[in-house]
């Protein structure tokens, strides 16, 4: 046992060594097929990183974009967008300025615009409309920019005179102020322009890097779109961490979880700069589409697996309430549930009637129900009137007569394909029933005529030997038995042709012969189709088996001058069978192709082993026409050669199947033209039935 265990081993292990070398010799691009970018996890990885730094990216060089949008940088020249970011800190400084002439400090006013690019006159206009300056800090002002204010004189610290002029309370007064372009001091006025410039001239940029930064995360989402559910090394989608979570369920916590972050994130930045708002717009955004991408990722792997809908907490409510009103429908009788429909039809009539009984709609519900009636009754009276032709058809016996169901519904339909499959199912037992009376008339003539052959054989034969021997004696009495024995009694031996007597001797034994030949194989064709033979399965060699079997008919090959062509692989092939069935399957296919193959012809033989089973092949071209299909060719008694001219009774086939399929093996017949071939096929012996049937041998 333990030299059959290691014989074992070691063929395993030449089995492993020869996918190992099959493997190796795939060439490295088809092996490296399996392993996708879309299924690599460090990818993934750098493709969420890459979305978020492009999202964030985009999201600032979009607000950035939208903010120097709004302060006119894609619409003003250059002038006019350095003037609008001066024209805040302008301001301040009129305003500043107006307020200490307001408290009568006017020498506080004019140091204001000192070391400043900014100069400011006081104007006071009269009544004629001309402009009277009262105060100015500075000359030379051409190429500047100006700015007014239109500020009333409140008089905080009571009169002011400015240049001889007496201030009036609540009279407006113009402050007119003076920006120098050439900025030649440093001081706010100059830093606004700089950052003025600076955005001016970024501002294409800025939204070039904010559609690219915008289209890099769109490439980077639907990358990870198309990697979800993808892992190296497999070939089907694999399931995600929440998969398990139904779909309409998994959408309602995303979407509410971004609404609220949403809420909380505007809350938030209400009270920041335009810059801070900007930022923290961008961070949450990126955040949001992060947590996003997670859901639809899930949802994508969903649809890739085909289960989107079905996973989805609605549709499983939906279906159970479904199957539920089905199974309570199913139960209750059909007359009931029409009786039913009928009142709820009528209730709903009472309650429109009911509602618009005073109106001229009412009157067209009523109607309109009723034409809905009409057309439900008519169609409930062709649906039975077709189901009731179909019912008397089968009645009739006209099995292959069919309900069209295209247009029936609910039970209607299922009636109607029950009557269809009942239609078939008489037709196919029909057909069954003729088939069997048909083989079991031919089966019945077969038997009587290759029980009457020999039979009539040794009768005949049986005659001639007593008509021999009663010449011999000349006592012949074709009526008197008594009479024919005397005479063969007083008969002398030397009268009597001995070698005519030999020869019908010879004709009884071989009659005989073959008359008990065709017996034992009727009670083995009986055997072996209820499986009362005992089988005792072993390990068998089947090229050894089959060559011995060929030998056996060789001389008879010879003799129809078939060539034999036999091909059997290096290695020795072991099956799990009974050698002594085993033999009498080969016995009697070769004694069929001795019989009808065609001579002159070739006749293969191989043994091939395939996916774990064990192939024996015979192939010849036949003497007659094989008219018959190959089922019917596994039938008892039923011979290619109808003409029945030839030595056999039709049971060869028949019980070689048998025997093969008692010892757990496959037989098939294929009939191409004038080609004859079958397939006997038997699992690969591989030890397994021998440790079952000896447990204890380990």
């Amino acid at each position: 046992m333990s030299d059959r265990l290691q014989q074992e081993a070691m063929v395993t292990e030449e089995r492993q060594q020869e996918s190992t070398e099959k493997e190796e010799s795939i060439p490295r691009r088809s092996r490296n097929r399996k392993y996708r970018l879309t299924g690599s996890l460090p990818a993934k990885i750098i493709a969420f990183f890459l979305l978020a730094g492009s999202c964030l990216a985009g999201l600032l060089f979009t607000g950035f974009c939208i903010y120097i949008g709004i302060n006119g940088y894609y619409t003003e020249g250059r002038n006019a967008a350095i003037t609008d970011a001066m024209r805040k800190e302008c301001m301040d400084t009129l305003y500043e300025f107006a307020s200490l002439v307001d408290w009568g400090d006017i020498e506080e006013a004019r140091k204001l615009c000192e070391n400043k690019n900014i100069d400011i006159q006081l104007i006071w206009i009269d009544e004629r409309g001309r402009d009277n300056v009262l105060l100015d800090t500075g000359e030379g002002r051409d190429g500047t920019v100006i700015m007014d204010l239109h500020q009333p004189f409140r008089g905080e610290s009571g009169e002011v005179s400015v240049n001889r002029h007496t201030m009036k309370e609540d009279q407006q007064y113009l402050y007119r102020a003076f920006i120098d372009m050439d900025f030649p001091c440093d001081d706010n006025f100059r830093r606004s322009a700089e950052e003025a410039i600076r955005l001016y001239e970024l501002r294409y940029g800025a939204a070039g890097l904010a559609v690219g930064s915008i289209l890099f995360c769109i490439i980077c989402f639907i990358f990870l779109l198309c990697s979800a559910g993808h892992r190296s090394g497999q070939n089907d989608i694999v399931p995600g961490v929440l998969t398990g979570i139904p779909l309409d369920v998994l959408t309602v916590i995303f979407f509410c979880g971004a609404m609220f972050f949403t809420y909380i994130l505007f809350n938030f930045i209400s009270f920041m700069d335009d810059l801070s708002q900007v930022v923290t717009l961008a961070v949450g955004g990126t955040i949001l589409l992060v947590c996003m991408t997670f859901y639809f990722m899930d949802f994508a792997l969903r649809v890739k697996r085909g289960r989107c809908w079905r996973s989805s907490l609605i549709f499983k409510i939906l279906r159970g309430i479904w199957r539920g009103g089905g199974f309570l429908i199913g139960r209750i009788p059909l007359v009931i549930t029409t009786v039913m429909v009928y009142f709820g039809i009528c209730i709903l009539e009472l309650v429109g009637v009911t509602l618009f009984v005073r109106a001229e709609a009412g009157v067209l519900l009523w109607a309109l129900e009723k034409v809905i009636l009409l057309f439900l009754i008519l169609y409930i009276a062709v649906t039975c009137k077709k189901l009731l032709n179909a019912s008397r058809a089968l009645a009739e016996g006209r099995g292959d007569y069919e309900v069209n169901t295209a247009g029936m519904f609910g039970e209607f339909k299922e009636h109607g394909e029950n009557l269809n499959g009942l239609g078939q199912g008489i037709a196919r037992a029909v057909a069954e029933k003729i088939k069997s009376e048909h083989l079991k008339t031919e089966l019945i003539s077969n038997v009587s005529h290759d029980l009457k052959t020999p039979l009539t054989s040794i009768i005949n034969y049986t005659d001639l030997i007593y008509e021999e021997t009663a010449r011999a004696g000349k006592q012949v009495s074709d009526e008197n038995s008594d009479a024919a024995c005397a005479a063969m009694d007083n008969c002398r031996p030397e009268e009597v042709d001995r070698a005519k007597i030999a020869e019908y001797a010879e004709v009884l034994l071989r009659q005989s012969r073959r008359l008990k030949k065709l017996m034992e194989d009727l009670m083995e064709a009986a055997k072996a189709t209820t499986g009362n033979l005992e089988v005792n399965p072993e390990s068998c060699e089947v090229g050894v088996l089959l060559s011995q079997a060929v030998g056996e008919y060789q001389q008879r090959m010879e003799e129809k001058e078939l060539e034999l062509i036999t091909r059997q692989p290096e290695e020795p092939v072991k099956i799990m069978a009974d050698g002594r069935h085993l033999w009498r399957v080969f016995d009697n296919l070769l004694n069929n192709i001795c019989k009808y193959a065609q001579e002159k012809s070739r006749v293969y033989l191989s043994v091939e082993e395939k996916e774990g089973r064990v192939l024996i092949i015979f192939r010849n071209m036949s003497k007659y026409a094989l008219n018959l299909p190959a089922d019917e060719l596994e039938e008892r008694f039923v011979r290619g050669d109808k003409s029945r001219h030839m030595e056999g009774n039709g049971l060869g086939l028949s019980i070689a199947k048998s025997l093969v399929e008692l010892q757990k093996g496959q037989m098939e017949i294929l009939v191409d033209g004038d080609l004859f071939k079958v397939t006997v096929s038997f699992p690969c012996d591989s030890g397994l039935w021998y440790l079952q049937a000896h447990p204890n041998s380990l």
